[in-house]
Formats: structure tokens, C-alpha cells, sequence
């Protein structure tokens, strides 16, 4: 039971953790040093956010993805980038989805509510497919360059005098931990009960 419970706590883990990258940063990109010149964009699911100090002033300010195309050059963001974010917002929402599913499952499973089998695989069968989605997200973002001149997920760069770097922020880490996570615990709900039935064969009860 230990070990349910434990997997179960994983879960509900990886799940607060898919919540806060729903919410985070997911790629970052800072640019500086051109006539003392220097900006930062962090890019989020929903919106993507642009700080940056030109002539001693600084500026900020906050777009979403539909508003921000006629604004990628000013950022050095290829405006193909957005369409990107966007699915991976999808299969994101769809990740924190199935982990709730899992969770219910997994909690059922040690609670022994219901049919022990049914929520077994409801939790497991859930917990693996929340690793799949969290984890696509994550490598979609890093099959593709956020920088048209980079081509690379993570970069740094010289350009027209101006140090350029990029790569993933919080919210992308956040999400490989959790889908590691997800695996981790739906394997051990899924392979629970194979190991209490061994230890009852080894321990056959008294017969009558």
C-alpha cells in the first residue's frame, strides 16, 4: 500500500507541476550591448512578454501571439514561432487534463474505491498518457528554433554588435520533470498488484 500511496502523492505532484508551466515561462531570449541597448522577451503559452532599456529608458510591455506578428522582427522572434506555442498550449491543457484523470484513478486505486482493477488502469493507463502529452510539448518546443538567424534551440550569438542568447526557461524544465514523473508513477500503480499477488503466492493463506 506504501507504494501506492507514494506514486499516488507523485502524481498529484506532476500534476501541480504541469499547472505552474501552464502559467510559466517557457523560452526566453536577451539581447544586449549595442549602443547600450538591451532587451529581454520571455515567452509564455498564451502571451509573451518584452522588457528592454534603450537610451537609459525602459520599456515593457505585453502581447499575445495575435497580436505580436507585425512586432517578431523588433523581438528577433520568426512569427512561425507563435503557431509552435500554440499547439503546445494545446497539448498542454490536454496533459493537466489526463493527469487529473490519473490522479482520480490512483486515488481510487488506494482507497480502494470502486473496482480495485478498474481504477488501477484508469490511474496507470492516464499517468502514461500524461507522459506522452507532457512530454511532446516539450520536445516540440525543442524541434524547433525561436530565433530565424539561430536555427537552434539553445543559442548565443553575435549579430550587428549585439550579444544574442536563447534557450528554455522554467516552465519547459517543469515539464520534463513532470512527465518523468508521470511515467514513474503509473508504472508503479500498474505493477502494484502484479507484486502483491507474487508475495500471496509465496504466502498462500491457512486453508480452513
Amino acid at each position: 500500500m506504501r507504494k501506492g500511496i507514494i506514486a499516488c502523492s507523485g502524481m498529484i505532484a506532476g500534476l501541480v507541476l504541469i499547472i505552474i508551466a501552464l502559467f510559466g515561462s517557457w523560452y526566453g531570449i536577451h539581447g544586449g550591448g549595442a549602443l547600450g541597448t538591451d532587451y529581454s522577451v520571455n515567452m509564455f503559452l498564451t502571451h509573451m512578454e518584452m522588457q528592454g532599456t534603450v537610451a537609459g529608458q525602459t520599456i515593457s510591455y505585453s502581447l499575445r501571439y495575435a497580436d505580436a506578428a507585425n512586432y517578431a522582427n523588433t523581438a528577433g522572434i520568426d512569427a512561425d514561432s507563435f503557431a509552435v506555442i500554440n499547439n503546445a498550449m494545446f497539448l498542454s491543457v490536454a496533459a493537466c487534463i489526463t493527469a487529473v484523470i490519473a490522479v482520480i484513478g490512483m486515488v481510487g486505486f488506494v482507497l480502494q474505491k470502486g473496482s480495485h482493477q478498474a481504477m488501477k488502469y484508469l490511474g496507470g493507463g492516464f499517468g502514461v498518457i500524461t507522459f506522452l502529452l507532457t512530454l511532446l510539448p516539450a520536445l516540440y518546443f525543442m524541434m524547433t528554433g525561436f530565433s530565424r538567424n539561430s536555427g537552434a534551440f539553445w543559442f548565443s550569438e553575435t549579430m550587428m554588435g549585439m550579444e544574442l542568447t536563447g534557450g528554455p526557461a522554467y516552465a519547459w524544465y517543469l515539464m520534463i520533470v513532470a512527465a518523468i514523473i508521470a511515467l514513474i508513477a503509473s508504472v508503479a500503480i500498474l505493477l502494484k498488484k502484479q507484486v502483491s499477488e507474487a508475495a500471496l503466492a509465496s504466502h498462500p493463506p491457512d486453508a480452513p
